[in-house]
């Protein structure tokens, strides 16, 4: 197989990432006038406990199935014999979703009212298996998933433009949002045959699969708990006001964290690979390139985000909101920690088959953040919120590196700190000089984003950084071709 750019891969997968957040963001808008807000919290509802379901059919397949199916997916017999039995334990594990998802539509009253959105959204379900998605990933192959998901992505917008016109749309819009999924996932099926045949098999060898896949999926579970906790318990203690305040943080801090961490997942299937071939120098050389690259983008992104936190708040909300600023610059300082903690566990603890750190550092950070969060919410609100994030992903940052570290040594990497820091100054400045002159805030967007982006790659390459002459390379070539 012919071996693929890591870092052309690590620029698509954030171009999916991003058109992944920016299509809701052109369609939130109009959806909200035309809904309203009663029939958009139905929708939501409906959405949310959905994805539950549709995170227990998943279990911790797509992860465990990246990795192992990696390091052998150069072993064609063996290779469709592992996809086989991935695929037949999906399918008992969304049967049984199925099932709890019916026991649930029978016994639980509140459910009648939303029944028919609910049966739209349950379509992913069974289609988030079949579609297969992890074999792309283990073969690389990210320009064929991001020209797909944009592709839908457009259809379900023109769809919406034209179908939704008034409250009575709400089932029709689920439709729309279930029809980019369910049209991805066909497409994958069917496509997926240019790498193996996929059968099921009757005895899919549950006693080699199912611990390590139940540990990743309990570790996915603590992390939706993990995530969701801070707003949870916001609601309890404080107002609505509050809970809409720390909201906005929380969306930019998703909306950079979904992009980031885009770039990364994509060397997660390499790495496996290299082990897989026993290339330990191979890993360790691709691993600090990764860390390279991570810190490339990580740094300026968060200070870029902290000098324009107020007109970032402003796009996505109203002045209302705009104390929202404070607990966002705190997210950004959690950011930092969250990635650097990403890359130590999903780079590399989970590729060396070292997910059961990973769960327990996970587990402990969840507690540490709901604990903290009881404590400190009463007395500094969104704040607290904020600056317990910081702490529970500081702690899984310094425990899943020192673990990591003892795999792989990052060579250099202060003097890589360093550029990227000094990189960053001129951002800083722009910033700064542009604020003096109080202009419009969409103004400011636009005179420091460009600005910035082309002084911080300049002084970048000036500095020799290889990260950012290496993605400028693999552009070059791709476009070239």
């Amino acid at each position: 197989m012919r071996q693929k750019s890591l870092k052309l891969n690590m620029v698509l997968n954030a171009i999916k990432g991003l058109m992944s957040i920016i299509f809701p963001l052109i369609t939130f808008p109009y959806v909200s006038k035309v809904l309203g807000a009663k029939n958009l919290g139905r929708y939501n509802f409906s959405n949310s406990i959905i994805s539950y379901l549709v995170l227990l059919a998943g279990l911790g397949i797509s992860t465990y199935a990246i990795r192992e199916g990696a390091r052998i997916r150069a072993e064609k017999k063996e290779f469709e014999r592992f996809t086989s039995e991935m695929l037949s334990i999906n399918i008992w594990s969304t049967a049984g979703s199925y099932l709890i998802f019916i026991i649930l539509l029978i016994c639980v009253p509140k459910f009648r009212d939303y029944r028919m959105l609910l049966v739209i959204f349950s379509l992913q379900i069974v289609f988030k298996t079949i579609g297969i998605e992890w074999i792309y990933s283990i073969y690389e192959d990210y320009a064929y998933i991001t020209i797909r998901s944009i592709a839908f992505q457009i259809i379900s917008l023109v769809l919406l433009f034209i179908f939704v016109k008034d409250k009575d749309d709400t089932c029709i819009y689920a439709l729309i949002t279930v029809i980019s999924t369910v049209g991805s996932n066909l497409l994958n099926f069917i496509h997926g045959r240019k790498y193996c045949k996929i059968s099921i098999v009757k005895d899919p060898n549950w006693k080699k699969h199912i611990k390590p896949i139940l540990i990743l999926f309990a570790m996915s579970a603590t992390v939706v708990v993990y995530v969701s906790s801070d707003i949870t318990i916001l609601g309890f203690l404080c107002d609505d006001f509050t809970v809409g305040i720390y909201s906005v943080s929380t969306k930019v801090y998703t909306i950079v964290k979904t992009v980031l961490s885009s770039v990364l997942i994509v060397s997660v299937p390499r790495l496996s690979a290299l082990l897989g071939e026993d290339k330990k120098n191979a890993f360790w050389e691709t691993s600090n390139d990764i860390y390279r690259i991570m810190i490339t983008v990580v740094v300026p992104a968060i200070v870029g985000i902290i000098i324009l936190r107020k007109e970032i708040v402003l796009v996505l909300s109203t002045n209302e909101f705009i104390t929202a600023t404070s607990s966002l610059a705190l997210l950004c300082v959690a950011l930092f920690f969250c990635m650097g903690a990403w890359f130590w566990g999903q780079c590399i603890l989970i590729p060396t088959k070292k997910e059961d750190i990973v769960f327990r550092v996970t587990v402990v950070c969840a507690l540490v953040n709901i604990i903290l969060n009881f404590i400190m919410i009463p007395l500094w609100k969104e704040n607290a919120a904020a600056i317990t994030t910081i702490i529970a992903e500081g702690i899984s940052f310094l425990w899943c590196g020192i673990e990591g570290k003892k795999i792989v040594n990052t060579v250099g990497i202060w003097k890589h700190y360093i550029k990227v820091i000094i990189g960053c100054l001129p951002i800083i400045a722009i910033g700064l000089i542009v604020h003096k002159f109080e202009l419009p805030f969409l103004t400011n967007i636009c005179i420091i984003i460009p600005s910035s982006v082309i002084l911080y790659f300049a002084s970048e390459v000036l500095m020799r950084n290889e990260s950012v002459i290496d993605i400028g390379r693999s552009i070059k070539r791709k476009i070239q071709k």
